[in-house]
């Protein structure tokens, strides 16, 4: 991607270390609970499908579909604000859990639900952000 959009940074806490680290290695990783087999999003102690404690890391394949989806014309916060229009979505993974994320690069502003997409990645100083673009996009 050619320019970053601007974010308040997250701030990772050591829970949720795993995913920011694996961001940072381009790898889009989810939990998955050892008892039942259901991955979760966002990171948590305990499985909120079982209520099983056994969870582990798990590699996804970056794939997803839009869930929902709107383009902001009004920014949230200052930061935003040379940014608008921006695109906001629900991305269900291939594997299921449904994130929240940004649509970008080509075409982000024609998105709508039931697309296809693919993660990328955007390095900022503090972090790297999963964000997910059109396919050719």
């Amino acid at each position: 991607m050619t320019s970053a959009m601007p974010t308040i940074p997250p701030e990772p806490t050591p829970l949720s270390r795993p995913f920011w680290d694996a961001c940072r290695e381009h790898r889009l990783i989810m939990q998955a609970c050892q008892d039942c087999g259901e991955l979760t999003f966002y990171p948590a102690h305990m499985c909120p499908t079982c209520g099983g404690g056994h969870l582990k890391w798990q590699e996804l394949s970056g794939r997803g579909r839009i869930h929902s989806v709107t383009t902001v014309y009004r920014p949230a916060a200052p930061v935003f604000a040379g940014s608008v229009p921006y695109v906001i979505a629900l991305v269900e993974v291939a594997e299921g859990p449904i994130m929240m994320s940004n649509i970008v690069g080509p075409g982000a502003l024609e998105a709508k639900i039931g697309d296809t997409v693919d993660v990328v990645f955007e390095d900022l100083a503090e972090v790297t952000l999963p964000r997910f673009k059109l396919p050719g996009g």
